[in-house]
């Protein structure tokens, strides 16, 4: 009897609920380039690349489902395709674009998605990459930094405010990801030499530069479990290892996902600590637990029935607690998206404090200049707790350049107003 235990989570039985067709964007046409997930969305917002000249893509408001069409508008600021996409952690109407033509894009689109007919409010091109543009990322913790790499192995940080570019570093090599630790002090990109580095942007050198097994690898940090992963296809299956920053020699664990051969798609929730898995062409989601020992416990999958092209997790703060939602996402097929959404099977109608640690709250913990010059701050997080939802969450209150303008522009006035009133006194 000693060895027949049930291992103790709140996660075990967690299933994925697809939407029915009705509540789904079907009809889509959709274009596949690069090695991202073709897709990005925020609480207002949809994108995903679109046939057509130039690098255009599908602007849809987020939550009006039905038919698409080819009359949904479209976001066309590049001159070729575009490869990857990424809203503002902070502004859930910035989006920012990677294109073959070599431009990284950043573009404002109006408050209300259902004004948007094409046209952006602002949009700014980024000039520096030679060659295309693969993957863009922003800051988790800093307002208005963004991360590009191009097919050269260029990565470049961007200050967005000022529309330039902050900092270089070569990786040597293409990149097949990019991503950033939880509170941005450091970057990691996966190599096609089979390498993984990982540095801070703000210098030129690699904190840690190391060999691992996948051609196209995907990396992940975990920092809440102290670990760093890197997933893959090796030996015709997936497989993702989970390293020791301290000793990078060697994984601690190495756990194989399935035998499909498809490029790995990952999605990490830190405040859950699960992992969900997939793969381009694959037809299950499978997801696990990890543990601070460097385990990785298999919970169960989510069966689609037919390949997938990507899929993107939204923001936790978008789930719906009162139905245990733990997880919400979208995936993407050839010719619609499916609302998925991984929910703990509870009767219970109260907060399940247990399952909704502080969320990623969606506001900048410092200025993008603050960043740069050397400071860390984790990231600012707020409780779901409906009885909370009023607590103050901290943050800094950042002015953009358009800001300042307007305020400028107000002042302006109001001397005139003022002077007006002191001319009338004195006659």
């Amino acid at each position: 009897m000693s060895g027949r235990f049930v291992r103790k989570s709140h996660f075990r039985h967690v299933f994925g609920q697809a939407a029915k067709k009705e509540n789904c964007y079907f009809d889509i046409k959709l274009s596949t380039y690069g090695d991202g997930h073709h897709l990005a969305a925020s609480d207002k917002y949809i994108i995903f690349s679109t046939g057509g000249g130039g690098g255009p893509c599908c602007v849809l408001p987020y939550g009006k489902v039905g038919r698409i069409g080819l009359s949904a508008p479209k976001l066309n600021v590049h001159t070729s395709k575009v490869q990857d996409y990424a809203f503002s952690n902070f502004d859930s109407k910035v989006v920012a674009t990677a294109s073959e033509d070599c431009m990284v894009g950043v573009s404002v689109l109006p408050d209300d998605p259902s004004t948007f007919t094409g046209e952006p409010t602002t949009s700014t091109l980024l000039e520096g990459h030679q060659k295309k543009v693969d993957f863009v990322k922003w800051h988790p913790s800093a307002q208005g930094i963004l991360s590009s790499v191009a097919h050269d192995g260029c990565v470049k940080l961007w200050d967005v405010e000022e529309s330039k570019e902050a900092k270089e570093f070569d990786l040597g090599a293409v990149a097949t990801c990019l991503e950033w630790n939880t509170d941005g002090s450091l970057a990691a990109a996966a190599c096609a030499n089979k390498k993984s580095v990982i540095w801070d942007p703000r210098t030129d050198k690699a904190a840690f530069n190391f060999k691992q097994d996948f051609s196209n690898a995907k990396n992940i940090f975990h920092d809440n479990v102290g670990l760093f992963g890197v997933g893959g296809s090796k030996m015709g299956c997936h497989e993702y290892h989970l390293y020791d920053l301290k000793k990078l020699s060697e994984p601690v664990t190495e756990f194989e996902v399935d035998d499909s051969a498809g490029m790995m798609l990952c999605n990490y929730d830190p405040d859950t600590k699960m992992l969900y898995i997939g793969c381009k062409g694959g037809s299950q989601i499978k997801y696990f637990e990890l543990t601070s020992k460097g385990e990785m416990h298999k919970l169960s999958l989510h069966n689609i029935g037919k390949g997938i092209k990507g899929f993107y997790y939204l923001p936790k703060l978008m789930c719906d607690w009162k139905k245990c939602m733990i997880s919400k996402s979208l995936l993407l097929f050839r010719d619609f998206i499916q609302p998925v959404d991984f929910i703990v099977p509870r009767k219970s109608q109260l907060f399940a404090k247990d399952l909704y640690p502080a969320a990623y709250a969606g506001v900048p913990a410092l200025a993008g200049a603050e960043w740069l010059s050397g400071e860390n701050k984790a990231p600012v997080t707020r409780s779901m707790d409906p009885k909370k939802q009023d607590e103050a969450v901290g943050g800094v209150k950042i002015q953009t350049k358009a800001d300042l303008i307007a305020e400028n522009k107000q002042l302006k006035e109001k001397i005139k107003e003022l002077e007006a009133k002191v001319a009338g006194l004195s006659k």
